[in-house]
Parts: C-alpha cells; sequence; structure tokens
C-alpha cells in the first residue's frame, strides 16, 4: 500500500501486487478431467486418484514482476491451503525453469506430469501436486 496522499490530497487506493484462487476440482470441471486422465494414463487410476481424488486446485497465483522475492507467492498459497480439508493441492504452471516452479518445488510441490501440452495448445507444462496441509 501507499502511504503518501494521491492528487489533491485524496487517499490513494491500495496497490494490489499479486492475487490467487482455488478451489476443490471435481469430476466434470475441464482442467481436472484433462490432467486426470492424462495422469492416469501415465501413472495409473490409483495414482490419479490418489492426487485428484479430493483435490485443492490452485487455479491461478500471480505476482508483479516488480514484487517478486518478496514471499508474496508463498504467503498467498500459504493462505489459500490453511485450513483445507482436501488430502492434496495441485497446480500447473509452465514446464522450464521459472521462479514460479521453483518457488512450488522449494514448497514440496513435486512433479506429476512434465511436457504435459493442453489440448488445443502448444506450450508444455508440468503438473505439480504436494500433500497437504502444507508445513
Amino acid at each position: 500500500m501507499r502511504d503518501s496522499p494521491g492528487e489533491g490530497g485524496a487517499p490513494r487506493p491500495p496497490l494490489v501486487v499479486g492475487f490467487a484462487y482455488g478451489f476443490r476440482g471435481a469430476p466434470g470441471q475441464w482442467w481436472h478431467d484433462v490432467v486426470y486422465r492424462a495422469l492416469e494414463e501415465r501413472a495409473g487410476e490409483e495414482a490419479a486418484h490418489a492426487w485428484l481424488g479430493f483435490a485443492f486446485e490452485l487455479a491461478e497465483i500471480h505476482v508483479h514482476p516488480d514484487h517478486q522475492g518478496r514471499g508474496i507467492g508463498r504467503a498467498m498459497i500459504r493462505t489459500l491451503c490453511a485450513g483445507r480439508p482436501e488430502r492434496s493441492a495441485v497446480l500447473s504452471t509452465h514446464d522450464r525453469p521459472t521462479a514460479a516452479r521453483h518457488l512450488y518445488a522449494a514448497m514440496g510441490f513435486t512433479d506429476l506430469l512434465t511436457r504435459f501440452v493442453f489440448p488445443g495448445g502448444y506450450e508444455e507444462y508440468a503438473i505439480m501436486g504436494r500433500p497437504l496441509p502444507l508445513d
């Protein structure tokens, strides 16, 4: 947030530096079904069910580049996952060495699928997961 007043002495609105959201995944949801099928094909039905049968899907996690590296992404993930009843948290991220991928690995997320291309797409993604609760 900015402490100094804006033009005309009016308070400035809060500065948004990131946003994140997630939800419980379920059969019938596009991302869930596509990833479940791919994980089932590569690792078997038992693994797909273990990871996605009762999962919290971290759908979007974004921090403005000027504010990355300050623990904001980590705090948002911890806040979203706090108290969740699901047995796992799962997400997708670009399958290359990005700051986001490094953060997820540092938080204990492991690769469930790599070089994964969503239907109709061309970019490669990693599907990552970790058991809940977060430590």
